[in-house]
């Protein structure tokens, strides 16, 4: 069976009932912390677990807000805070045929829900109408009218059939045709469905669909390996089930060596340590496929015998096996370190590997849920895990993932995605979590990381398939650039390289580290202009000479001849033209008269600050206005416009063509 959909309600922080759609193959959660993203896994891993075991408790888990007002009117340990729904596969048709006694028609599902109190039902299902189609095709009524005579709008078998006799009468008047035997075949072939439309299975019955139901694999930083693990207290710990943290995991890499832990305590112990050693090198493999942070590792194991201490009676005890899992360093030759000393990152990858391979060759649907996972890896790495995800577990087993991390984000996919965010407030703490899609309502701040990954995946796309890229401070520099160069190149004269791609860095600030960066693997040129040009100029000049980007490509604005030293590039334009962008702009009118003159140059901005402020106006404003005024009246301008104002551009372009 696949998963469809998941309801949940009236637990943690869910109070309204919330209902998610589920991707045949991967899904994943997006939100904030404590938005309730685990919650969901957890709510669905109780349903049906297929490890670490665990139940719903009213105490804990049901809403506190509402927990004694509801205790009045409910039975709370009937309520279900979890339900699902499945989609047929092939076999659940052979399976449903021989329980039911009825192949079940296209259509049908399978809902299953786990109440407070613990109990898991199960029904099958399948609408009417769906069912009645099937029926007509089998039994062979082909006529439209008779179809729909006998469909009407009825919703019960009862009322279907009464309709099917009804319309044999009326068609066959005493005569017994093709046509109306097929229709007096449909009460009877429809009884067959009872159990599909709204009768229930009975105990037996609902047993066995429970035990076709797929089971929940949920893994989260909890389930870590241990570095070593002493082999008698895990085998106590099994037999009573009373796990530690770690346990679970480390029965599934014993048991992908086809072992347990007790089979390693007998004196046959180096055998069954070289079936551990293959099972290792085979889930080595694996890892390695997508763990490209260090492809010299290798897992080995060890083991030590380690004394007791007396027993009370002073008699000596039997000396207990610890079985240690240690990573030889072949880029560091050859070193053995513990598993546990290793980074998390990798401790976590190789753990998930391990606890899942109890389910990765079998046939028995297991749904994954993965609470934020690999939140330790390097960015790249994570990027690894998502292609491991969506390429090798997906197709394979059903995942839903958490995460709030732009790295483990695939935004190809984003309409398998969902957000998930907690509305509830000081003022309305009633309101609970909601899950919505991505593209529709989702709360900006939730949706971050899929805007970071777009941001990313367009940078990187963008980067990678330029030729020379020019940084500048922000969007009303690009501007200023592409219209002014594309005039002087239609009047023959020098424009921008057009090789060069403009990349707004969003701020002056951010100009250092990007040459840093950047400029070890790209071609990259600088713009530099505003108040902030001295402190900003040295250190690009640093970044740049550390990252062998040649220092004649930083082109300062303020070093130009006849500009002040902390030049912006409206002072490429004459006054003149600057405000004639200006004044048609913005809503406060400024002429050159009103312009303070000064003994030095001073950057138009602050001249045009002060007459502003005259005027009893806020000295700043939006920058960008006059840009796009350039680009909405570029053939008003340009008729207008003055030398001075081409020469310098022209200056600029040249410089940036050197």
């Amino acid at each position: 069976m696949l998963l469809t959909s998941v309801e949940v309600e009236a637990f943690r922080n869910i109070t309204n009932k919330q209902t998610m759609a589920v991707d045949p193959e991967v899904t994943c959660l997006i939100g904030k912390n404590e938005s309730g993203k685990t919650t969901i896994l957890k709510a669905l891993h109780r349903l049906n677990p297929a490890n670490n075991a665990d139940d719903f408790h009213v105490t804990t888990d049901y809403p506190r807000r509402h927990l004694s007002r509801d205790r009045r009117s409910k039975d709370l340990s009937r309520v279900a805070p979890v339900a699902a729904t499945f989609a047929l596969e092939d076999a659940d048709f052979d399976a449903l045929d021989e329980l039911v006694g009825v192949r079940p028609p296209a259509g049908t599902y399978v809902r299953a829900s786990r109440r407070y109190d613990g109990s898991l039902d199960a029904e099958v299902y399948c609408a009417l109408e769906d069912v009645l189609n099937h029926v007509f095709e089998e039994v062979g009524v082909d006529d439209v009218e008779d179809r729909e005579a006998i469909a009407g709008d009825h919703t019960t078998i009862e009322a279907v059939s009464a309709a099917a006799k009804a319309q044999a009468k009326e068609v066959g008047g005493g005569k017994k045709p093709a046509r109306v035997k097929a229709i007096e075949q449909v009460p009877t072939e429809l009884d067959k469905y009872r159990q599909y439309v709204g009768e229930r299975l009975d105990d037996e019955q609902q047993e066995q669909l429970i035990g076709l139901l797929p089971r929940f694999f949920y893994f989260s930083t909890y389930e870590l390996l241990p570095g070593e693990c002493d082999l008698h207290a895990l085998t106590e710990r099994a037999q009573t089930h009373q796990w530690e943290r770690g346990d679970e995991t480390m029965m599934s890499l014993l048991r992908l060596a086809g072992e347990g832990p007790a089979d390693f305590l007998d004196e046959d112990y180096d055998s069954r340590k070289a079936e551990l050693q293959a099972a290792s090198l085979d889930l080595s493999d694996q890892v390695f496929a997508y763990w490209k942070q260090n492809d010299a590792l290798t897992v080995v194991f060890d083991t030590d015998l380690i004394p007791m201490p007396l027993a009370p009676d002073g008699q000596p005890q039997p000396h207990r096996r610890l079985l240690k899992i240690e990573l030889r360093d072949d880029r560091h030759g050859g070193v053995e370190t513990n598993f546990s000393t290793r980074s998390t990152g990798f401790q976590w990858f190789f753990s998930f590997l391990a606890a899942f391979s109890a389910y990765r060759d079998t046939d028995e649907r297991v749904v994954v849920l993965l609470d934020e996972p690999g939140t330790s890896l390097h960015g790249e790495a994570q990027g690894d895990f998502v292609r491991y995800v969506y390429g090798q577990l997906g197709p394979n087993q059903q995942v839903l993932y958490t995460t709030h991390s732009q790295h483990m984000i695939d935004p190809t996919r984003y309409e398998t995605m969902r957000a998930i965010h907690d509305q509830a407030t000081r003022d309305d703490p009633n309101l609970g979590v909601v899950i919505t899609s991505v593209s529709l309502s989702a709360d900006p701040k939730t949706i971050l990381p899929v805007e970071a990954a777009l941001g990313y995946s367009v940078s990187q796309h963008l980067f990678l398939g330029a030729g020379p890229l020019l940084i500048v401070e922000g969007s009303s520099d690009f501007v200023f650039l592409m219209r002014m160069s594309d005039y002087l190149i239609s009047k023959g004269r020098t424009g921008l390289d057009p090789r060069l791609a403009i990349i707004p860095v969003g701020g002056i600030g951010n100009m250092p580290a990007f040459v840093a960066v950047m400029g070890r693997r790209l071609s990259v040129r600088a713009l530099i202009d505003g108040a902030e040009t001295t402190r900003v100029t040295s250190k690009v000049l640093s970044a740049a000479e550390a990252a062998n980007v040649d220092t004649s490509h930083i082109t300062v604005i303020g070093q130009l001849e006849g500009l002040p030293e902390t030049a912006d590039i409206e002072d490429l334009f004459s006054a003149k033209d600057y405000l004639w962008l200006y004044n048609r702009a913005t809503e406060v009118t400024v002429n050159e008269p009103d312009l303070i003159t000064t003994d030095k140059p001073t950057p138009i901005l602050m001249r045009l600050g002060i007459a502003r402020q005259k005027q009893q106006r806020p000295r700043d404003f939006d920058h960008v206005g006059p840009a796009h005024q350039l680009t909405r009246d570029k053939d008003a301008f340009f008729e207008q416009v003055d030398n001075e104002t081409l020469d310098r551009f022209e200056t600029v372009f040249e410089k940036l063509r050197a």
